[in-house]
C-alpha cells in the first residue's frame, strides 16, 4: 500500500499548510464573536480551494465524486487544524458540490459550477429539521431521518414552506439546496429531492439561536424559516429518491477528516509546549500520554484513508460503512486527544489565548453531529445481516423498476429537464 499523496494532492496540502498561520490567528476572534469567517473564505476562494470539489469538466480540479475524494478531504483536515469553523464552512460548500455532481443534470451542473468558478458563489445544503430550542419533537419508529417541510407543486414549479434547524452557511450563501419529499411520497427512500433556491428571496428568514452554541461558533448554523419560497421546475435536482437510491456518498467521511484535523491541531499545540518546556519531557507519564495521543491520531487518520480508498475504487456500499467506523474513531479519539491535552499541558491550557479549550469545544460539537447510537446501530445491523446499503441512514433500497417517477406522481413535465 502506498500512502504517499499524488503530486497534485501534496501541492494543495502544502498550500493549505502555508495558510494555517493566517487562519489560526483569526480563529479566536471568529469563535468569540460567533461571526462568519468571511476573510478566511475569501482567501480560500482566491487561492482556488472551491475548485477542488468541482469536476474537471466544469472548470474545476475535482472528479464526478464531488466532495468525496481524497483531495478535498485532505485539505479539510489541514484547515481544521487551524480553524475548525472555517473548515466546517468549506465542508458545507464541498457537500453542495458533491450533491450537484452526483445528482444534477448536465445543464444544472454547468450553471451552478459556473457560478462557483466565475463568481465564487457560496452554497448551503439544508436538510435537518431538528429545532434545538424545541423541547418536544415528533419521532419516527424507524429511526431514519425524516423530512416534513412543505414542498408544494404550482404551475411553474414548487413552493417551499417550513423551518430547517441547522442551516450552516445559508446566511452567507448565494444558493440554498433545500431538501424535501416530492408531493405524493411518504419516505426519503421513495421521494427525497433537492431544490435550488435563491438565498436572497424575501421568504427566506435566518433566525437567531446559534449564538448560544459552544463550538463551531462561526459557521452560521442557526435555523432558517422558509415562507412561500419559489423553486422553479428546472431547479429541482434529480428524480424522487435519487439521493437515497443513486447518490453513493455519505457526508460522514468529511466530518471524520475534519475531526482528525481539529485533533491534530490540539496535538500540535501539545508538542509545541513540550519543545518550549523541555523539562516536561522528563516525566514518563506525560511521554506515555503523548504516545497514546499520537497512536489515536494514526488510527483515526488511517481509518478515513481506508474508507476513502474504498470510495475511490468504487466499492461504495462498503465505503459507506467504513466511513461510519472512521467517524466513530475520529469522534472517540478526538475527544480523547483534546481531553488528554489538558492533562499534559496543565493549567495554562485553560486560558483562551491558547487554542485547547476551543479545540475541545469544537471537537465535542462535531462529535454530536448525528447521534452516535444511531450510526453504530446501522453499522451493527449491517455486520449482523451482511446487508450493506450506503444510505441506510435515510431508508431502504428500492429496486429500479419499483421506484416512483415524476410521471407516476402526476408531474411528467419534470421527467426530461
Amino acid at each position: 500500500m502506498d500512502f504517499a499523496p499524488s503530486p497534485e494532492v501534496a501541492d494543495w496540502i502544502a498550500t493549505a499548510e502555508a495558510l494555517k498561520p493566517i487562519l489560526a490567528e483569526r480563529a479566536r476572534a471568529y469563535d468569540e464573536e460567533g461571526s462568519w469567517p468571511r476573510e478566511n473564505m475569501e482567501l480560500l476562494t482566491e487561492q482556488g480551494f472551491l475548485k477542488l470539489a468541482v469536476p474537471v469538466e466544469f472548470g474545476g480540479l475535482g472528479t464526478s465524486a464531488g466532495f468525496a475524494h481524497l483531495l478535498p478531504h485532505s485539505v479539510i483536515e489541514v484547515i481544521a487544524s487551524a480553524c475548525a469553523s472555517t473548515a466546517w464552512a468549506l465542508t458545507t460548500q464541498y457537500h453542495c458540490h458533491g450533491l450537484i455532481a452526483g445528482l444534477a443534470s448536465h445543464d444544472q451542473q454547468a450553471w451552478l459550477f459556473k457560478e462557483v468558478i466565475d463568481n465564487g458563489a457560496l452554497m448551503a445544503t439544508v436538510g435537518s429539521e431538528v429545532i434545538p430550542q424545541q423541547r418536544l419533537a415528533t419521532g419516527n419508529e424507524t429511526g431514519n431521518i425524516q423530512f416534513n417541510v412543505e414542498f408544494r407543486k404550482t404551475e411553474s414549479g414548487f413552493v417551499a414552506n417550513g423551518t430547517k434547524g441547522f442551516t450552516s452557511m445559508a446566511a452567507a450563501s448565494s444558493y440554498i439546496l433545500y431538501w424535501a419529499l416530492a408531493p405524493g411520497t411518504d419516505t426519503p427512500s421513495e421521494g427525497l429531492v433537492l431544490g435550488v433556491m435563491d438565498a436572497s428571496d424575501p421568504g427566506v428568514h435566518f433566525l437567531p439561536g446559534w449564538e448560544e452554541v459552544i463550538g463551531i461558533r462561526a459557521s452560521l448554523s442557526g435555523p432558517t424559516r422558509f415562507e412561500n419560497v419559489p423553486i422553479a421546475d428546472k431547479d429541482v435536482i434529480g428524480r424522487p429518491g435519487d439521493y437515497v437510491q443513486k447518490h453513493p456518498y455519505l457526508f460522514e467521511l468529511t466530518y471524520a477528516a475534519l475531526l482528525v484535523g481539529i485533533a491534530q491541531g490540539a496535538f500540535d499545540f501539545v508538542t509545541k509546549v513540550f519543545n518550549e518546556r523541555p523539562y516536561l519531557a522528563e516525566e514518563d507519564g506525560l511521554k506515555y500520554t503523548i504516545g497514546e495521543m499520537s497512536s489515536a491520531l494514526q488510527a483515526s487518520r488511517t481509518s478515513w484513508w481506508y474508507a476513502q480508498w474504498l470510495y475511490d475504487v468504487g466499492r461504495h456500499d462498503e465505503a459507506s460503512f467504513a466511513a461510519l467506523r472512521a467517524l466513530h474513531l475520529a469522534k472517540t479519539n478526538g475527544v480523547f486527544i483534546a481531553t488528554k491535552a489538558f492533562d499534559v499541558v496543565g493549567t495554562r491550557a485553560l486560558f483562551k489565548f491558547n487554542p485547547l479549550e476551543r479545540a475541545w469545544r469544537d471537537i465535542r460539537t462535531v462529535s454530536l453531529h448525528t447521534r452516535e447510537s444511531q450510526l453504530m446501530g446501522l453499522l451493527a445491523k449491517a455486520e449482523i445481516s451482511g446487508d450493506l446499503f450506503a444510505k441506510a441512514k435515510y431508508g431502504h433500497r428500492i429496486a429500479p423498476e419499483e421506484r416512483k417517477t415524476w410521471s407516476d406522481l402526476g408531474m411528467p413535465e419534470l421527467e426530461n429537464q
